[in-house]
Parts: structure tokens; C-alpha cells; sequence
């Protein structure tokens, strides 16, 4: 199981960095992590919304066609990986930030940053709250849903430094 989620979270970042790649940006980092991944890419915020949203869409388009791929092939443990990759898209298109669904909202309206950063803290505690109730089977989406609210807790104490940080460098 773990081979198969890991192995997903591999192709899920792949995806962000072939379309990194095909609009010309240079990525700087990638890391991937038992409950995700993350990709830094030099400049991201200066790209036009095009070419942040290509990137940003780029791993949940090669989620879909892992998953449209184990609807038509059939091999062993199919069943988990098309479970694993609706698992992933459906996450990754939650409109919470970090996630892509948060990314393509903060690119599309890149004014409301501070209001996205509330309302992800405020979603991603009640669906961890939500989740212990459903203790211990629920314990997957209760630690996912911990570390985005950590996350957006740590956006929301250096929001002032970033919006700061976007001025400078959008006028530089």
C-alpha cells in the first residue's frame, strides 16, 4: 500500500514539474513526503496566470490519467491504486491552501490571500476535528488535515511579511 501512495505522490509531482518544464520554468526544488509533496520553482509568482495554472493543474492531470489507466488496465491491487488516485485528486482539488485547488484560487484571485489563508485554516481544522470523531479510522485524513491547518497557521503568522515580500519583488 505504501508503494502505491508513494509511488502516486511521485507521478502527482511529476505532473507540476513536466508542466514546470513546458512553460519554461526552472524548479528549484522538489520534495516528497508520506503525505505529499511540494515543488519550489524560481520566480512562480511573477508568471502570468496561464502559466501558473498549467503548472499547478499539471499534477492533478497526471493523477487522472493514472487513474483513468488502472480503469483500463487490470493488474494487481488496481482496486488501491484507483482508490489512491481518486483519494488524491479529490484532496488536491480541495479549495485549500496549500493544496491545488487553494494554489489555483490564490492564482486566479491573487488580491485575496489573507481571506483564502482564514478560510483554509478555518476548513482544514473543522475537517480535522470532524475527522477524530471517525477515530482510528480516520486517522489518515485527521494527520493530513492537522499538518495543512499547521501549515495555513504558519501563512497566517507571516502574511504581512508576505504580501510585503510580493510588493517588493512585483515592482523589482
Amino acid at each position: 500500500m505504501y508503494a502505491i501512495v508513494f509511488g502516486s505522490l511521485i507521478i502527482h509531482e511529476l505532473g507540476h514539474l513536466v508542466a514546470a518544464k513546458a512553460v519554461g520554468g526552472r524548479v528549484t526544488s522538489c520534495t516528497i513526503l508520506p503525505y505529499g509533496g511540494e515543488i519550489k520553482i524560481e520566480q512562480f509568482g511573477k508568471w502570468g496566470k496561464r502559466e501558473q495554472l498549467i503548472v499547478i493543474l499539471g499534477g492533478p492531470f497526471f493523477t487522472l490519467v493514472v487513474l483513468l489507466v488502472s480503469k483500463v488496465v487490470d493488474f494487481p491491487q488496481v482496486e488501491l491504486l484507483t482508490y489512491t488516485q481518486l483519494v488524491i485528486l479529490c484532496l488536491n482539488l480541495l479549495p485549500i491552501y496549500p493544496l491545488d485547488g487553494g494554489r489555483v484560487i490564490n492564482s486566479l484571485f491573487p488580491n485575496f490571500y489573507i481571506e483564502l489563508i482564514s478560510f483554509s485554516l478555518l476548513i482544514s481544522l473543522l475537517i480535522f476535528y470532524t475527522s477524530l470523531y471517525y477515530f482510528p479510522k480516520g486517522l489518515f485524513v485527521s494527520l493530513i488535515f492537522l499538518f495543512i491547518a499547521l501549515q495555513n497557521l504558519s501563512f497566517w503568522r507571516f502574511r504581512r511579511y508576505k504580501l510585503a515580500f510580493d510588493r517588493i519583488t512585483k515592482n523589482a
